[in-house]
């Protein structure tokens, strides 16, 4: 091989390198602008286990649907000492959506960060020594896989196959990339069946007809392709996939094919479950996908079980002693239900039980004891995202949603989870965004610069300035085109006439997206309205939004919220609970007897259990184990004491009477499944 040949073998090496494994490895900033596809990603995990094998175990805890492994990064130091399922643990999950790209950045990130403080820093050497952290950056590989694909369409379901369209078939009729740009965008069509509008305000933009303003539409629109399957229909069946996201078991949405045929129904789902239920030792988990819920605290859904008021049916309104035509709270039905002796003394009625019971479906509210918790680090995450310059708004929030993983780990696994969606689309200020057609703007052009508006924009400023209908804007580029009329002309015809006031027609709500585009993209997220000749519908034109636009920003506009969420989710790491026994004491009474006390305490700042979680009952209570040699004996007190919580800073006190020679030990364990376990010895002088 010659030298010329070799090296231009290995400059394709190289090349093909980048484009195989893109964005950030271990030591390397991430600011390339380019994402990790499903095999870049393995790639760093192997590597990060490869330089941190000390502290750290790769495996894989599945595969998804389309056959690609879900991994695994465990980080524990200190094996020697106990196993990392032996400690408490917090588990963060990545991109279940698939097209949250973000998210698996954010979590690489945070793996790498913790890895290289293990031996610099004393915090998190001793967090690492005494606990365990389990990371899996892609939940939903075969849809992150869409992404890295041409053309590029956006996509959330996994790699099974749906018949969307009950014909038997499955992905037969999907998207096609009818102007060879790469994407799949929109088409629209003029026709009596529609239901949108070019909006006159941005013709790029389009609006639904309200027919209470009187409105018809005038266009249908489509996903760009063909009818592959003749059926009328228009990609009505494409590559299908369940969303990972909608298939957990809280509030499922049964009969939605997006959702799955029944909770838990995919691979991805059932790995992610088996791993948390073998490892019942996880007691909090962050989550990065598009739901954030600090900013938007509330789940969508059907029920709201604790602030409904319902009718009770005759047949148990008369039981209860209730009116059957009268409504109730759900806490006044379950004091009724405690009264009726309905329910044994043992069972803990309570509102979400008294749901469960009519028929109402999930809890669909944070308990109001968590919500205070909840809403204390609500102030502490916005007052941080202020200081770290980032945009926000909260009406954009979006909160957990039917069927997803962070309702399930709340609801029913009974834990502390906290939802980041890491980026929106930044809204432009009033004051920034683009200024409209103007006589002004107008009289400052010349007639090419006119022209080159198109047809479409000077319709819209006719509109705008109130021009007579006979004065249509083909007749006027006709007329500027011949040289009949000047931009200046133009300008003084419309300035005398009344116009339309600013502020009449309420804004497009995809307006700053188009803004957002066109002044921080310069104009690369959104593909102009072209003509094309269609086989099925006719003339068409293709054009709108590119896909990924909402959820993949470029990357260094990702950059300082990932710094802000690595380091926010290390703080929150640091509110975990930590069990410690403040005090203890021996009281000597005579006759070989000893009053033991001992003072527990959780020095973290969340509480050692949630209170949903011991709704749910999956929260375990705290044991405290007396354990005393044949020789010694328990004359007051219980063997066994249990303490179902111990709040943020809270203590508790424990006290026996015991039966022991002077100069002998007594131990306390302590034990509960998801805090630290603490052994207490004990001298009796």
């Amino acid at each position: 091989m010659s030298k010329l040949k070799l090296i231009s073998v290995v400059s394709m090496l190289i090349i093909l390198t980048v484009l195989i494994i893109p964005g950030s490895l271990i030591g390397q900033s991430m600011s390339d602008n380019q994402y990790q596809s499903p095999a870049a990603v393995t790639e760093t995990l192997k590597k990060m286990a490869g330089k941190y094998t000390d502290i750290c175990e790769l495996s894989s805890i599945g595969r998804s649907y389309g056959g690609l492994d879900i991994y695994l990064l465990e980080i524990a130091a200190g094996r020697n000492n106990s196993k990392p399922g032996e400690r408490p643990a917090v588990l963060v999950v990545a991109n279940s959506e698939g097209f949250h790209l973000a998210g698996t950045e954010a979590a690489l990130n945070l793996a790498s960060t913790i890895l290289s403080a293990y031996g610099k820093d004393n915090y998190w050497t001793a967090f690492l020594n005494d606990r365990a952290v389990y990371i899996i950056p892609l939940l939903n590989p075969d849809a992150a896989s869409a992404y890295f694909s041409t053309p590029r369409q956006e996509r959330a379901g996994n790699g099974r196959p749906l018949d969307e369209d009950n014909d038997g078939q499955v992905d037969e009729d999907g998207p096609e990339d009818l102007d060879g740009n790469g994407l799949i965008t929109l088409m629209r069509v003029k026709s009596p069946e529609g239901r949108w509008l070019i909006d006159p305000e941005e013709p790029r933009l389009m609006r639904r007809a309200d027919p209470k303003k009187g409105e018809r539409g005038e266009y249908l629109l489509y996903s760009e392709g063909y009818d592959n399957d003749a059926d009328g229909e228009i990609n009505e069946d494409g590559p299908g996939g369940v969303e990972i996201n909608r298939n957990f078991p809280h509030d499922f949405e049964y009969y939605n094919q997006r959702a799955g045929l029944y909770p838990a129904s995919e691979p991805e789902t059932q790995a992610l479950l088996r791993f948390m239920f073998g490892h019942n030792h996880l007691a909090g988990i962050i989550n990065f996908s598009t739901e954030n819920n600090l900013l938007n605290m509330q789940q969508t859904g059907r029920a709201r079980a604790g602030t409904d008021r319902v009718r009770v049916s005759s047949r148990y309104a008369t039981f209860l002693g209730l009116e059957p035509e009268a409504e109730y709270s759900l806490k006044e039905i379950a004091e009724a239900m405690k009264s009726s002796g309905m329910v044994g003394a043992e069972v803990e009625m309570n509102e979400n039980l008294v749901a469960t019971f009519l028929g109402l479906g999930p809890a669909m509210n944070l308990d109001r004891s968590d919500q205070s918790i909840y809403e204390e680090l609500q102030k502490e995450y916005k007052n941080g995202l202020k200081e770290a310059g980032l945009d926000y708004l909260e009406k954009r929030a979006r909160g957990v949603g039917q069927g997803s993983f962070p309702a399930f780990c709340y609801y029913q696994y009974g834990v502390p989870v906290f939802s980041f969606d890491l980026w929106q689309v930044p809204e432009t200020k009033k004051s920034e965004k683009r200024e409209g057609l103007t006589p002004d703007r107008i009289k400052s052009m010349s007639s090419e610069e006119f022209l080159t508006l198109g047809e479409e924009k000077i319709a819209v400023f006719l509109k705008e300035q109130g021009a007579p209908s006979n004065l249509n804007a083909g007749r006027l580029i006709k007329m500027v085109e011949s040289g009949q009329l000047t931009p200046v002309r133009i300008a003084e015809m419309m300035a005398k006439r009344p116009g339309v006031s600013a502020g009449q027609e309420k804004e497009n709500p995809e307006a700053y997206l188009l803004d957002y585009s066109d002044t921080v993209l310069k104009g690369q997220g959104f593909v102009d309205w072209k003509i094309f000749n269609h086989p099925d519908l006719g003339q068409v034109e293709i054009g709108g939004f590119v896909p990924y636009l909402k959820h993949v920003p470029p990357m260094d506009q990702l950059q300082d919220s990932l710094k802000f969420h690595i380091q926010f989710s290390q703080k929150l790491m640091q509110r975990w609970p930590v069990l410690s026994v403040k005090e203890t004491k021996a009281e000597n009474l005579g006759a070989g007897l000893y009053r033991v006390t001992i003072y527990l305490q959780n020095e973290g700042w969340l509480p050692t259990s949630l209170a949903q979680g011991r709704r749910s009952l999956a929260a375990y209570p705290i044991r405290a184990s007396l354990k005393l040699s044949e020789q010694q004996k328990l004359f007051a007190g219980r063997p066994v004491e249990m303490i179902p919580v111990l709040q943020g800073g809270e203590s508790k006190k424990l006290e026996w009477t015991v039966q022991a020679k002077k100069g002998s030990n007594l131990k306390v364990i302590v034990r509960s499944n998801r805090i630290n376990p603490v052994d207490v010895t004990i001298k009796l002088d």
